[in-house]
């Protein structure tokens, strides 16, 4: 099998290529693997190559090496090839998609990748995009934004995040979206919505905490409009997946789990695709179940399963 790693150079603030290139080559070598690296241009250079390697039939495991939007460049290339397997060595400032394992440090231990076995995980799909971890739109959406533009040697990985919501949750946007669910039409004005697959978003805001890869549906959670204490509050439960235990919170989110939907934004929204951000329009989502072998590192465990 040919073990193929996709490096964005910029992740982790370069560490992707300063820390980790040497040690995957180390022991490429030392293992006598058969063995490429491949630094990324851009997103759409990187699913391009994944796609072209893959279009080959020769059985490849690619190493996402990045965060979770350079997963997401290699996933959208591989989707359809039985022979190409996903692997993630994390990066990136938040790492959100190996969240939903445990012993989630294994995912930096190569000797632990390079025994991995295969795991059938869901992917979502809507349009002609993909995602493996989870689709964000309205002010979660602003928030990663916001996240992305703080430079702090001192704020790091959900840090970031806290802060960047503490600056953004004051100015009470809300977005009016339509939501078309099995034939069930509703209008909503929404602080957020999250389409999800995993269960984290913004470097560990465990946003829906019933998600799982492999369940075959995808969960879909909508915010009302919240204010002063009651979302600093709801702010807090959200970040720890507790949301759903609280009773006041049923007033304020609705959470759903489908296998497909369409989501209509009534006002401009931006998306976030496993942390990449851009314009958003009407799309239908639909689940593809078990759509992407998987490598698991030996001593990991998928948590909700």
């Amino acid at each position: 099998m040919k073990h193929i790693f996709v490096v964005n150079p910029a992740a982790g603030s370069g560490a992707a290529e300063s820390e980790l290139l040497s040690r995957i080559r180390s022991l490429a070598k030392s293992k006598e693997l058969d063995f490429e690296i491949h630094r990324t241009l851009s997103k759409d250079e990187t699913t391009e190559y994944v796609r072209k390697r893959a279009c080959s039939g020769e059985e490849a495991r690619f190493y996402a090496v990045g965060g979770d939007g350079t997963i997401n460049d290699v996933l959208s290339g591989l989707v359809g090839f039985e022979n190409a397997q996903l692997a993630v060595v994390p990066c990136g400032s938040g790492n959100d998609f190996v969240r939903n394992f445990k012993h989630k440090e294994y995912f930096l231990d190569l000797d632990r990748q390079l025994a991995a076995e295969t795991l059938d995980i869901d992917v979502i799909k809507f349009g002609e995009r993909y995602a493996v971890n989870m689709v964000n739109i309205g002010v979660d959406c602003d928030i990663a934004d916001r996240a992305a533009r703080i430079k702090s040697d001192r704020l790091k990985g959900s840090a970031t995040y806290l802060k960047a919501a503490l600056d953004i949750l004051p100015r009470r946007t809300t977005y009016r979206m339509r939501y078309d669910i099995g034939g069930e039409i509703r209008e909503e004005d929404v602080l957020l919505t999250a389409i999800a697959n995993g269960m984290y978003c913004g470097g560990g805001f465990k946003s829906s905490p019933m998600a799982s890869l492999t369940d075959g549906l995808i969960d879909v959670e909508y915010v009302r409009p919240l204010k002063g204490f009651t979302l600093l509050r709801m702010l807090a439960k959200y970040h720890e997946g507790k949301q759903l235990q609280d009773k006041e919170a049923w007033k304020y989110i609705e959470y759903i789990q489908t296998d497909r939907l369409t989501l209509t934004p009534l006002i401009p929204a931006n998306v976030c695709v496993d942390g990449e951000i851009g314009p958003y329009e009407e799309s239908s989502f639909e689940v593809l179940p078990g759509a992407v072998r998987f490598a698991v590192p030996e001593g990991c465990e998928l948590i909700n399963s």
